[in-house]
């Protein structure tokens, strides 16, 4: 077998976990892997389907890729569990155990209910282990030269570190931001100091007034003025691609903040938004991800112009984030 037997992924940011997952699979010597996802911080156990996946061997040829999402949330009878049944894992079966609490100083926030177990131990012993604090400014540069590796582009001099420099700090975010980026290096394959003003400055944009306005009944017309005002500018694109790397930094924070953890970020803004993120739940987090990420494909496939893009997300935000009023009841 050219991979492990099974994997911890350890990793506060889930678009980096999925890129190690990515990496893992096309490295493992198997193809045509169906990844199969289960979440540990559900209110229910792990369920039926998980557990049959991983014990009992399939009739059909096509392995499984069991990818368990905050894993670190388990309870020790799931650990239990799990410890007896990965020792009879067979080669179509691979678990991936990501652990996504937030890390305090470098040691890896690893549950004292996992470290105690054999399962944990081996893979210790047997280098099954990934670990990442995230990014930060320190790490940026590395991963703009994985990336431009991967996608076989150039620098010209000094705009590798302007780019490090300017990207955020959230995976997602930063992805939506490299995306651009390789548009505009076009079929030269080379980025240029001046592609680094393509980069969402958040602080240009009023992102944190039109999220309150989002939150606030009645505000639906300031917000769709600032919808309207945005369709007339040149660089049309920007706002929507910029508003959905905001997204996917706020959806992580209200995640956070719904599951009881302490995202970084001022604790002003966290206490204020701490009752939104848990209106939302598990649910309205994943809707707002969907969202955000409906407009984007929608958007460069050309299934939808940018107007209606962004109205489309405008509307789902609207309704997300909004009051649901009683039934029976009007303004």
């Amino acid at each position: 077998m050219n991979r492990p037997r099974y994997l911890f992924l350890i990793c506060p940011d889930p678009q980096l976990i999925k890129a190690q997952t990515d990496q893992r699979l096309k490295a493992s010597g198997q193809d045509g892997w169906e990844r199969k996802v289960f979440w540990g911080d559900d209110d229910e156990p792990l369920p039926a389907a998980f557990w049959t996946d991983l014990t009992i061997k399939s009739l059909f040829p096509q392995p499984k890729a069991l990818i368990l999402r905050r894993a670190h949330t388990l309870k020790a009878d799931q650990w239990d569990k799990l410890d007896a049944s990965v020792k009879g894992l067979g080669r179509d079966v691979f678990p991936l155990f990501c652990l996504e609490g937030e890390w305090k100083g470098k040691k890896a926030p690893v549950p004292p209910a996992l470290s105690r177990r054999a399962l944990f131990k081996k893979a210790r012993d047997e280098g099954w282990i990934w670990e990442s604090q995230g990014l930060d400014k320190r790490s940026m540069a590395d991963h703009v030269k994985q990336w431009a590796k991967r996608q076989g582009l150039a620098f010209e001099p000094g705009a590798d570190r302007a780019l490090a420099f300017a990207l955020p700090t959230d995976a997602v975010a930063a992805r939506l931001e490299l995306d651009k980026i390789e548009l505009a290096a076009g079929d030269e394959k080379v980025v240029r100091k001046s592609h680094v003003g393509l980069v969402a400055q958040t602080g240009e944009m009023a992102f944190f007034d039109l999220m309150d306005a989002l939150e606030r009944p009645g505000a639906e017309a300031a917000v769709w003025k600032r919808v309207i005002d945005d369709h007339g500018k040149s660089a049309k694109d920007q706002m929507l691609f910029n508003l959905i790397g905001f997204l996917a930094g706020q959806a992580r924070m209200y995640w956070m903040l719904a599951h009881g953890e302490n995202p970084r970020g001022n604790p002003y803004m966290l206490k204020k938004k701490g009752p939104l993120a848990q209106r939302l739940g598990a649910r309205g987090v994943a809707r707002m991800i969907d969202l955000a990420m409906e407009a984007e494909l929608s958007l460069k496939t050309g299934e939808r112009k940018y107007e209606e893009a962004l109205d489309i997300l405008m509307a789902g935000l609207i309704d997300l984030f909004q009051p649901k009023r009683p039934a029976g009841r009007t303004r």
